[in-house]
């Protein structure tokens, strides 16, 4: 079992840690804290899948949704009087080109997206306290049909959720073999 366990320790990147273990941990906390929800598991093994599990959900929500969000944000600039992304992303190639000579690069932006999914984890412990406040009574006394419903409800966000992060992912693959191969051509 140890040999097992240090195994897995050794595999587990420091993005996995902050962007999908962390997150979950206080995510679950939260909850627990602030609803009649818990989550917790029996064992240490299945609380740390959960834990793992939830952050990873969150942490796709955050890439796929909250990112989009606030990229959509326009704010005013007041020495151009005009309005201006909140958040302006440097050009995809150009993030290439300075991670590849410049490492620490890499660990800004996973330390960002640690920042963008801490963002994540209080939207949705925010929805889930108002589900619990304004909606779990209802679904309650609808019975068995309401947690039903709930749960293939929840089963199709996640569906969706994993399709657009899949997308996402295979894109992101996408361009950097790309961007290889026509390094790799000139």
């Amino acid at each position: 079992m140890e040999d097992i366990t240090k195994s897995i320790v050794e595999k587990i990147s420091s993005y996995n840690i902050f962007n999908n273990f962390f997150p979950g941990v206080i995510f679950c906390y939260i909850v627990e804290k602030t609803t009649r929800f818990s989550i917790a598991g029996e064992e240490i093994w299945e609380m740390l899948f959960i834990y793992y599990f939830i952050g990873m959900i969150i942490s796709r929500i955050s890439s796929i949704f909250i990112e989009k969000i606030l990229k959509s944000i326009k704010i005013k600039n007041r020495k151009l009087n005009s309005k201006e992304p909140f958040l302006k992303f440097a050009p995809y190639e150009q993030y290439i080109d300075a991670s590849e000579k410049q490492p620490f690069i890499k660990t800004l932006n996973e330390t960002n997206n640690a920042y963008r999914t801490i963002i994540t984890v209080f939207v949705i412990a925010i929805a889930v306290k108002i589900y619990d406040w304004l909606l779990c009574d209802l679904v309650e006394r609808c019975g068995q049909i309401g947690n039903n419903l709930v749960f293939i409800g929840m089963s199709i966000l996640i569906i969706a959720l994993f399709v657009g992060s899949y997308k996402k992912q295979t894109d992101y693959i996408r361009s950097r073999v790309e961007k290889y191969s026509s390094k790799k051509n000139n």
